[in-house]
């Protein structure tokens, strides 16, 4: 974050101490493996005790959809859970501008990677269930006041929130990525027409998004996304959320999510949502992709925007009864600048990052040096991935392109034009364009490598 952006949060300090009549004697910035807003720890003294809170602040510009979900939006919901006994965190007070909600502590731990005990994961896992179960029986018209719109036909409940999706990336992208524009367009020819109770859907919902302490939920986290929705919705997003933090056996937890909620779980239904969960990570970070700078998490968000890329197109597949081969992808070839690769990777991870002390610091170095290796990979093999790219290109628009965006235009304007029973030579290229993509960033994807969706059925 530059010093500029840095110095825009500095009222919201003194305006803490202000509303909650203390003064701050602690203050860390949060730095997170999987990127983040801006988010601090702040604790006060408050008449001789002291007052633990975390201060969640807004995303940057970049991130187009906030203009929609903004914080304030996110911390009236919380409110209404709070006031509903969902275990949440809850709100002290809120600052307008910039945008920030205060929330009190919450004792426990988010990384649920660290649980190794069988046991301890099951109990947190089966605790979770039952708190989305009673997330999901909060009466939906008491979050109209907070700006959430509550749909009422099956289309308006598929579809309210790819609304927002789809037209803040419209609108924050130069170049539209071809695989999105297909999505977006089989999605809406394959809406669930169902007759369904919508519920209120955390919309981000699973392990890494929760806190846990003694084998136990303490609350859930991250509302930014909520609306309502298909239960589905947020089965679809446990799913997504396991590439990153495995919930372990995940057709045994849905089958559970089920005896605990009462409702049956819909694969057709559940299918659909999670094409849309897939694509909507893509879909939000285009535009982030797109404003990259030295101050963003870009590793990071290089990584989720590669891997979800390829989850949505096997999701499309999943979806429709395809069944996917995997490409031949060229082997990586040495350079000329090989070597002075590896030499600044040395110096990055052996000589700098030990000596970081400061944690947020030791988390922006690991950003680096993940961009460092996507870019040595990117030396190796991205110039044979161009070729493949191309020539898979010329084949689905009957000439070969001349550069890769000017076939990338060609294949977003195919597509918007296409008819459906073009469907399995799209989903067929585009997972074959995704692994592409997640190839050129082998060994930099953090968290991401080696991610697969789980099967939802035994």
């Amino acid at each position: 974050m530059s010093e500029e952006a840095l110095a825009k949060w500095e009222p919201v300090f003194p305006w803490i101490e202000e509303q909650l009549g203390g003064r701050i004697v602690r203050r860390e910035r949060q730095g997170r493996e999987s990127g983040g807003r801006y988010a601090w720890f702040v604790d006060l003294e408050v008449d001789g005790k002291l007052l633990k809170t975390y201060v969640r602040g807004t995303r940057d510009e970049s991130f187009s959809y906030v203009d929609v979900y903004s914080t304030k939006r996110e911390a009236k919901i919380l409110e209404v859970l709070h006031a509903q006994g969902v275990p949440v965190p809850e709100v002290l007070c809120f600052h307008e501008d910039p945008q920030a909600v205060v929330l009190a502590h919450v004792e426990g731990e988010a990384n649920f990677n660290l649980v190794t005990d069988p046991a301890e994961r099951d109990g947190i896992a089966e605790h979770f269930l039952e708190v989305l179960a009673q997330l999901h029986a909060v009466d939906v018209s008491l979050f109209e006041k907070a700006g959430v719109k509550i749909p009422a036909t099956p289309e308006e409940i598929a579809l309210n929130d790819l609304d927002v999706w789809q037209s803040t990336y419209e609108k924050g992208v130069r170049e539209p990525i071809p695989l999105l524009t297909f999505a977006c367009q089989w999605l809406r020819r394959n809406v669930p027409r169902k007759n369904v109770q919508p519920v209120l859907c955390q919309g981000d919902t699973g392990p890494g998004n929760l806190l846990f302490h003694e084998g136990r939920v303490t609350a859930l986290v991250d509302f930014e996304l909520a609306h309502v929705s298909d239960p589905m919705t947020d089965i679809a997003c446990v799913r997504s959320r396991d590439l990153y933090t495995p919930i372990d056996r995940f057709p045994e937890r849905i089958r559970r999510y089920g005896e605990l909620s009462g409702r049956e779980i819909d694969f057709d239904t559940l299918t659909f949502y999670n094409v849309k969960t897939q694509a909507l990570v893509p879909m939000s970070l285009a535009p982030v992709m797109e404003g990259l700078h030295a101050k963003t998490e870009h590793a990071e968000w290089i990584a989720q925007h590669v891997l979800y890329l390829r989850t949505t197109a096997q999701s499309l597949a999943e979806a429709t009864g395809i069944e996917l081969v995997e490409p031949e992808l060229p082997a990586p070839q040495e350079t000329r600048f090989s070597r002075y690769y590896d030499m600044v990777l040395e110096n990055l991870e052996e000589e700098q990052s030990p000596a970081i002390e400061d944690a947020f610091l030791k988390n922006r170095m690991w950003f680096t040096s993940r961009l460092v290796r996507h870019l040595r990979h990117g030396d190796r093999v991205g110039p044979a991935f161009a070729q493949q790219e191309l020539d898979d290109m010329g084949e689905l628009l009957g000439k070969r392109p001349a550069n890769l965006v000017e076939g990338h235009r060609a294949v977003h304007e195919l597509v918007l034009g296409a008819s459906p029973d073009r469907d399995e030579e799209f989903i067929r290229y585009f997972y074959r364009h995704a692994r592409r993509e997640e190839a050129l960033m082998e060994g930099a994807l953090g968290m991401a490598e080696g991610a697969q969706l789980s099967p939802l059925r035994d």
